[in-house]
């Protein structure tokens, strides 16, 4: 095992994550364009298949994110993120908690959300 290679893919795992998370949690961002047709997000248990599916959940639950934490892990195909932070529902003030795992896939030097889990976390 050569902990060079292994030190390099952690930095450019986390060079990319990082891009990635400021990006994608940026005030407007069209998240649609982090999506492929064979992406699948799990939310609450409940899953969504495709681009338009998972946006139009994720419009529809309208939960303004902030997050707080991250982790960033490169693996076979893509990049593994953990985030952690809080969510308002527009119009309330109480903030709650939630965690989301995201696999980026490598596809052709380009990475896209293949897989979303995102949960809120109450209790």
């Amino acid at each position: 095992m050569n902990t060079s290679n292994i030190e390099n893919d952690y930095k450019v795992a986390n060079d990319i994550g990082k891009q990635f998370i400021q990006v994608y949690f940026a005030k407007g961002a069209n998240i649609s364009n982090f999506y492929g047709n064979d992406s699948l997000l799990t939310f609450e248990s409940e899953k969504y298949y495709g681009v338009n599916n998972i946006i139009n959940k994720l419009n529809q639950v309208n939960l303004n994110c902030n997050y707080t934490n991250y982790e960033i892990q490169p693996s076979v195909g893509g990049i593994l993120i953990f985030i952690s932070g809080t969510c308002c529902v527009e119009g309330e003030t109480n903030s709650i908690p939630f965690m989301r795992v995201l696999f980026l896939a490598n596809s052709n030097g380009s990475y896209y959300v293949k897989n979303d889990i995102y949960k809120i976390t109450l209790g």
